[in-house]
């Protein structure tokens, strides 16, 4: 990740409003004439379509503004969604030529779209400038144990292909020549319905008005040096980056959740916008909290045999089983970034810190003039994020306390009668928690009271995800368990940017606990 020069977070004096955000959109509108594919892009639908912004860093604000530009458009008809990419690039370069080889070593521009926008059964497209495609289906994301249908790359991976794609690309340059300045290349795709359809989980039908796709677009660009041959492509000798269409607050493209949306309109790319559709997920205003929270207060909740699962997204690795917990207390509400800080200036300076945790629309905690951590003014009721597991770890320790087990947070948000959501089997709504951008920043703890579950526990979906202290596995009621599939820490809960069909307190997603504007956590201890 790499700093934009000059760049630094407001003073922690000023008091702040969050901004809300929210991930990019795009309305792909109709075609009005056929489409070859042939990356000149030279029919009158992509004449009249509009481009994207042009691509940022992956991660938050203050990471260096890409050097090269990038941008994209899209268009629909009946048979394909089509898309195009235009990419700036003075020094063209590829050797990927094989089918589903690790494009990624060249530079190379690549699309995931998530036709449900449920974080499952989702498509990964790489290419390169050769026009060389890696495509992939991920049944669920890498840090909850997916493993990619593609041609076998991954030992257990079934052969897939996105059937029916077609592919062009125009290069303006000498390809593999360092000693010139090529102008860049054009990508330009069509992506058949009846394949998409065949990923939907729902069934709902896809091309037609109104259907949103959660989708990004990532460029991943090597800063090669001007020599050849090259001799190791995989050791491309500089800095690399990460640019997509929407930032994904994570560096991590396989988070589903932040991907940017696309909207199908019906109206044509000659016709004015339909204003409903542009207007489409505005924000909400948050609720103020009824009561000033007593932030460390923590609920009893009673040891006995508590139903676990299943993941109605994934019941194969996460079935329905029992387990039996002894009593053990638990936060009544989210670590609060006022708490975290109080934390940081009794720990070692600096070791459990980012600088990034000064930003104030998704953390707020500054360095002062005396080295001493502060609160930006304002912030001090926000559950804390950017956090690591680590950071996590040491709070708990540092408080007394320990971070849940995963059967541990999941007996308190559906308590001894198993209910589906914190609050009940009420379906999710704006009344009972923070998620899916509906607000576009966390909100202070506490501030859904009708989210609350009956034994008094708040923000227990929505708001953050919540750190577990184990690795995300299969379950295993009976017997040894199984070896972690991931390496990623277990978090709960869901968060301001998780969709509606990842809300129930059965949904088991698992984040690489570093500097993450999603997750934060609440601590338990043993009775």
């Amino acid at each position: 990740m790499h700093r934009e020069p000059g760049f630094s977070y407001p003073p922690i004096s000023e008091p702040h409003i969050p901004r809300p955000f929210k991930p990019a959109q795009y309305i792909a509108c109709r075609a009005v004439d056929d489409i070859v594919i042939d990356g000149a892009l030279n029919e009158s639908s992509w004449a009249n379509a509009a481009w994207t912004s042009t691509f940022g860093d992956i991660f938050l604000i203050g990471y260096q503004k890409p050097f090269l530009a990038t941008r994209a458009k899209m268009i629909w008809d009946d048979r394909y969604l089509y898309a195009a990419v235009e990419l700036e690039e003075p020094n063209l370069i590829g050797h990927v030529v094989t089918r589903d080889e690790e494009i990624y070593y060249d530079n190379d521009i690549e699309l995931f779209i998530d036709v449900d926008g449920d974080s499952q059964d989702y498509i990964e497209l790489e290419f390169n400038c050769l026009g060389t495609i890696w495509d992939m289906f991920l049944p669920k994301e890498y840090n909850r144990g997916g493993i990619p249908h593609s041609h076998p790359r991954v030992e257990g991976s079934p052969p897939w292909d996105l059937e029916g794609m077609l592919v062009a690309v125009r290069m303006e340059g000498s390809l593999n020549y360092p000693h010139d300045t090529d102008k860049g290349w054009t990508i330009e795709m069509a992506l058949p319905w009846e394949s998409l359809q065949k990923t939907s989980r729902t069934g709902d039908i896809l091309n037609r008005d109104g259907t949103m796709l959660r989708l990004n677009f990532s460029r991943v660009q090597h800063t090669w040096p001007k020599v050849w041959p090259i001799v190791d492509w995989k050791d491309h000798g500089n800095a690399s980056y990460d640019w997509t269409w929407s930032q994904n607050l994570v560096y991590n493209m396989h988070s589903c959740e932040s991907w940017g949306r696309v909207i199908l309109s019906d109206r044509t790319v000659t016709q004015l916008p339909d204003p409903v559709i542009e207007n489409a997920f505005a924000f909400v205003p948050a609720p103020v909290p009824e009561h000033l929270p007593k932030v460390g207060d923590m609920v009893r909740i009673k040891g006995g045999l508590y139903q676990i699962g299943p993941d109605a997204i994934d019941p194969d690795d996460s079935p329905q089983g029992t387990v039996t917990l002894n009593d053990f207390d638990i936060d009544r509400y989210q670590v609060t970034v006022s708490q975290y800080t109080t934390f940081l200036n009794a720990a070692e300076h600096g070791a459990f810190y980012g600088i990034d945790m000064a930003n104030p629309d998704f953390c707020g905690i500054g360095e002062g003039a005396d080295g001493s951590y502060e609160v930006v003014p304002g912030r001090e009721l926000y559950p804390v994020t950017l956090i690591t597991q680590e950071g996590a770890l040491a709070f708990a320790a540092w408080a007394g306390k320990r971070l849940p087990t995963e059967h541990e947070w999941e007996a308190a948000a559906r308590g001894t009668g198993a209910r589906l959501y914190p609050w009940g089997e009420e379906p999710p709504d704006a009344r009972h928690a923070n998620f899916d951008y509906q607000v576009g920043h966390t909100t202070p703890v506490g501030a859904y009271e009708m989210g609350k579950t009956p034994e008094g526990l708040h923000d227990m979906a929505g708001n953050v995800w919540e750190l577990c202290n184990e690795r995300w596995r299969p379950y295993a009621f009976t017997g040894e368990a199984p070896e972690p599939r991931s390496s990623d820490w277990i978090v709960r809960g869901g968060s301001w940017v998780t969709p509606v069909a990842n809300m129930a307190a059965t949904y088991r997603n698992a984040r690489k606990g570093a500097f993450c504007a999603m997750v934060g956590f609440r601590c338990a201890r043993d009775a």
